[in-house]
């Protein structure tokens, strides 16, 4: 959204912005209220997600089977698990998922690589996105699921 944005204040000079140049921000407003009511829905709902999706994940890693996992771990796998979905909401709610994966997901991805972390990311975003859209309807499942989705492909990549 706020690259669009800027792209088109840098591409207007001297001249009125065409309809189809003005197609996006109609879009995102059409939307809007949608989004906030989704983020709305998420924040208020957080703790409730995170414990069903870390109670899964415990379940998937029995007797540690995906990755070791001691208590300095589990604690750090919180934290980013509600961080994720923080930045997910927030990048859904503002339309700028450019923002997500350029600004978070590509230094995110190096860490999970170098703590070799890829397999357990690859089980963990399908549950947390799962769990999301018990919380959802249809419609509003499908603003944030693209945001989780693009967490998924980047940091399991």
């Amino acid at each position: 959204m706020f690259k669009e944005l800027g792209r088109l204040n840098l591409d207007l000079n001297d001249r009125y912005a065409t309809d189809d140049e003005l197609q996006f921000l109609e879009d995102y407003l059409n939307s809007a209220e949608k989004r906030i009511s989704v983020y709305e829905k998420i924040r208020d709902n957080e703790q409730s997600i995170l414990e069903e999706v870390e109670a899964k994940m415990h379940e998937l890693n029995k007797n540690n089977v995906l990755f070791r996992m001691g208590e300095h771990e589990i604690q750090i796998c919180s934290r980013d698990r509600k961080n994720a979905v923080r930045y997910a909401s927030a990048a859904m709610l503002i339309d700028d998922l450019d923002r997500l994966r350029d600004g978070l997901l590509i230094w995110v991805q190096t860490i999970v690589r170098a703590i070799g972390y890829k397999h357990f990311v690859k089980t963990h975003y399908p549950v947390i996105q799962e769990v999301i859209q018990k919380y959802l309807t249809p419609e509003e499942a499908a603003l944030i699921m693209p945001a989780l989705q693009l967490d998924h492909t980047i940091l399991s990549a």
